[in-house]
Parts: structure tokens; sequence; C-alpha cells
């Protein structure tokens, strides 16, 4: 038997290893499977939530398959990352029966006893253990610079980033709101508006990352503006 593709969760060898043991133990009643050393098994993710018995599925030719077939496999199971290890094993002894030959008809459906699925139970433990890292793995999210923009903001009440008022100039201004002029509020303050105004001007930019950047510049108080 060979395993010749996985795209489940699982690991291969360990899955390997699961189907070997299965084929023991029907082969004590069974014999063992003619065509065993040509099995080709074909393991693909289940999409699914629920833990039930649907979240384990099986396909098989019944009998030894012919040349003629157009399949690259003799077994396909679905396996679902949450399935249970017993419905696991139930499902690729099902579908071993059918490459023995049998139709539904001719067997149990579930054709492990309960000292099979005990001794299964005490070699893997359960389907968890035969999990690769990939499916413990998540993947970090990641955080656009617009919203990192967005963060500062709330974080320094003093600072603006946000695109220019007149919606046609395409730029995003980074403004340290601290830096106005108040001259319209007292006559005798030296006017500084166009020195805001230029300097403004330099911070104005079309990237957000830029922008991300810039805000930094001004927070970190290595300019003077």
């Amino acid at each position: 038997m060979k395993i010749i593709k996985n795209t489940s969760d699982y690991e291969t060898k360990k899955l390997n290893s699961l189907f070997c043991l299965i084929h023991n133990q029907l082969a004590k009643f069974e014999g063992k499977l003619p065509h065993w050393s040509t099995l080709r098994v074909k393991v693909i993710r289940r999409n699914g939530r629920g833990k039930s018995e649907r979240d384990v599925s099986g396909m098989a030719c019944v009998g030894k398959p012919t040349i003629y077939r157009k399949k690259d496999w003799d077994i396909r199971m679905s396996i679902n990352t949450l399935a249970d290890l017993q419905w696991v094993a139930q499902v690729f002894a099902h579908e071993l029966m059918h490459s023995y030959g049998y139709r539904h008809h001719q067997y149990t459906r579930y054709p492990l006893e309960e000292n099979h699925l005990t001794a299964i139970t005490k070699k893997f433990g359960n389907s968890t253990a035969l999990l690769s890292p990939k499916a413990f793995y998540v993947p970090k999210k990641r955080i656009s610079y617009k919203q990192k923009c967005k963060d500062l903001e709330k974080q320094f009440q003093w600072l603006s980033i946000n695109w220019h008022s007149n919606e046609f100039v395409k730029e995003i201004e980074v403004i340290d709101t601290r830096d106005d002029c108040l001259c319209y509020e007292d006559n005798s303050i030296k006017c500084t508006c166009d020195e805001v105004f230029d300097s403004r001007m330099d911070w104005r930019t079309v990237s957000w990352k830029k922008a991300y950047d810039n805000a930094m510049l001004h927070i970190l108080g290595d300019i003077t503006i």
C-alpha cells in the first residue's frame, strides 16, 4: 500500500502506519489483500467544522483495480481536521473491504470491532496525535500601514493622518496639530502660517507606508517643523 497523495492535515507516515494496522486486523479474517503491495491510497482534506460521522468519507474500487481504470487511486479518503480517529479507522476499513471485493450488502458497514478500535486507540491515542505541524499553524494577521496610522492617531491625539480635505489633492497629510500658528487668536503673535504650510507640504505623500514613516519621525522628535 502506498499513499500517493496527501493534502490533509495528517502526517503521511502516521496515516500509513494506521492503514497498515487496520489491514493487519482485517487480514486475520480475510487474509492478506492480494493487491495490498500495489494499493494506491489518496487522502484529501475535507472541509467542515462539525465533529461527526460526516467528517470522514471514502471511496474505493470493488475488487482488484484493472489497468483500464482512469482514476489514479484505488481508495480515496477525505478527512476533516476534527475527525475522530475511530471514524477514520472505520471508514478506511469499510473501503478496504470493498477492495477485497465485497459490496455493501455482503458485510457490516463498519467492519472493525471494539477490540480493534481499542488497539488503535492504544497505539495512536487520538486523531490529534496524527496531525502534522501545519494543522496547528495559525498565520499572523497582517496589519496594513493604513491601520497602523489610525492606531497612531488614537495613541497621539495631536497627530492627524488622513487624505487631504480637498478631494482633488490625492495626497495623505501627516500633521502635528501642536504646530498650528495662533496668529488668528492674538495679533501680537508673529505669524508662522506660511512656514507651517510649507512644512506640512513636505510631509504629504501618496503612500500609507510613507505616511506611517513620516508620523514616526514626528513622534520620535527627529525633525523640527
